[in-house]
């Protein structure tokens, strides 16, 4: 129990209104949004307003040496935010304005509680020509947790992942220092992390372990005004997956590139698990469904492109249908998400994709997924199908390709049912699999990865940088309290 007077001290800094230690309010932050092992426990949450409360929370927890968890939405995976010493939540959901959008270097410098909606609504309606790079999770998800766990965005084929996003930071470390990265260390512009040391690693990938992001700056890109969303359906992973890698290759303004095996497609449809084919591929169903986006300036470059993707979609057999034309074959009650797609809702990306997992009553889900090389696409899909088909769970692959093709994202979806706990386990138990499956491809590395996988990479680490991982964090948060029990440097 943490003693009256520490809850008086943080009452005095946020107000005895934004502060609580009652287990109803407890209750809201001791567990993962998907499914959590085992739950944590929080103590007292807070929700500051400024940056300057969150250095007189971190410090009265560094004086007490009480455990501190930043919290944006609850929406995460691995459980990376759920406080596994106890402790103190600071709940970060007030601190989410847009408090500056630079539009000659396309950057908006936003605060660490923002979401997805906070911010695409903000530009859409002050600067409808910037757009940023959305993920397919909840519109209420954090947009700064996202660049820091390495999310995927509707611009990664442009932009790589969420922490490419990232311009700079303002962090408060363990100590209740404020610092800054990045050119705004020195600047009142935001516009990038060079030529100086990049100190923005020392947060990228930590897990909250190491500071709270109090502000970030996250690049912008221009909305051009000529795009296609194509939606090619293919017979084979085997055979979609090559095409996509000559897309990514081939320099044709393409802004996201992604691609579904039909069970995430089913599901996306608006079909439960319960009414899902366990392996369509085995029904004839087409097993591949891609998206592409492309985007230009002008007209005839724009034809050019839409061109070329075609004759190259083409050359390997599948139909390269616009996502408004390939829905028409959908019949109208078997849409489901991909309505978003439509003329009617605007005919184009980003729509929310998290149609995937089984929200009935008592509907769960979670995924095992990882970075990888390109090549190993095929094989990772393969493997976790036979995984998922070995326990009766339908596989739900999904992929997107990063960076111009220089690397990739894969992962398979498990659902379940919450209310059964056989059915929770089960879920674990194929997650697990799929997990030990893959590891025989060299470089597949989880991301927002739960507990047992950072002991597993603690183990395969290079030894001397699994000591300098811990050395940082020592360096940051000498008397552990920033997120503890989570990242490889984490004890």
């Amino acid at each position: 129990m943490i003693e009256r007077k520490v809850l008086s001290e943080l009452e005095q800094i946020v107000g005895e209104k934004y502060v609580s230690d009652e287990s109803e309010i407890q209750f809201l932050y001791h567990y993962d949004f998907i499914t959590a092992e085992p739950e944590g426990q929080c103590d007292i949450a807070i929700m500051p307003k400024t940056t300057e409360e969150i250095q007189g929370i971190v410090k009265i927890a560094n004086n007490y040496k009480i455990p501190i968890v930043p919290w944006v939405s609850g929406i995460n995976f691995g459980s990376i935010a759920t406080p596994r010493k106890g402790g103190i939540v600071v709940d970060m959901r007030r601190m989410n304005q847009v408090l500056e959008v630079n539009e000659d270097d396309m950057y908006a410098v936003v605060e660490g509680g923002i979401t997805w909606a906070d911010l695409k609504g903000y530009l859409d309606m002050h600067y409808p020509n910037l757009r940023a790079g959305i993920t397919f999770s909840p519109p209420g998800t954090g947009v700064v947790p996202s660049c820091l766990c390495y999310g995927m965005f509707d611009l990664g084929m442009i932009g790589g992942t969420g922490a490419e996003f990232i311009n700079g930071l303002e962090v408060v470390i363990g100590s209740g220092e404020l610092i800054k990265v990045g050119s705004c260390s020195l600047s009142k512009y935001w516009y990038g992390r060079q030529p100086l040391p990049d100190l923005a690693g020392l947060f990228i990938g930590w897990e909250g372990s190491t500071g709270i992001v109090t502000k970030a700056a996250i690049k912008l890109w221009p909305k051009l005004p000529y795009r296609t969303d194509y939606m090619p359906i293919g017979s084979k992973i085997e055979v979609g997956v090559p095409m996509m890698l000559k897309l990514s290759k081939a320099g044709l303004g393409i802004c996201d590139l992604v691609f579904l095996n039909m069970g995430w497609t089913q599901a996306m449809q608006g079909f439960s698990e319960k009414n899902v084919a366990l392996d369509a591929a085995a029904l004839g169903l087409p097993d591949f469904l891609g998206l592409i986006t492309t985007q230009a300036f002008t007209e005839d470059q724009h034809k050019a492109q839409c061109k070329a993707i075609e004759s190259i979609c083409r050359e390997y057999k599948i139909e390269p249908l616009t996502s408004d034309v390939q829905l028409k074959t959908f019949p109208k009650d078997m849409r489901g998400i991909f309505t978003d797609l439509t003329p009617a809702t605007g005919g184009q990306t980003p729509f929310q994709g998290w149609g995937c997992w089984n929200f009935t009553r008592g509907g769960g889900g979670e995924w095992i997924g990882s970075y990888c090389s390109t090549r190993n696409i095929v094989k990772y899909y393969n493997l976790s199908r036979e995984v998922c088909l070995k326990h009766g769970k339908p596989p739900q692959f999904y992929s997107r390709i990063l960076f111009g093709g220089h690397y990739s994202v894969a992962r398979t979806n498990v659902c379940f049912n919450k209310n059964d706990p056989e059915d929770i386990k089960k879920a674990r138990l194929v997650l697990k699999e799929i997990h030990d499956a893959v590891q025989q491809l060299d470089g597949v590395i989880m991301y927002k990865a739960p507990l047992w996988v950072v002991e597993y990479y603690k183990n395969k680490t290079h030894p001397a940088t699994t000591k300098l991982i811990g050395k940082l964090k020592n360096l940051l948060d000498p008397n552990g309290i920033m997120n503890p029990g989570h990242g490889i440097g984490g004890e």
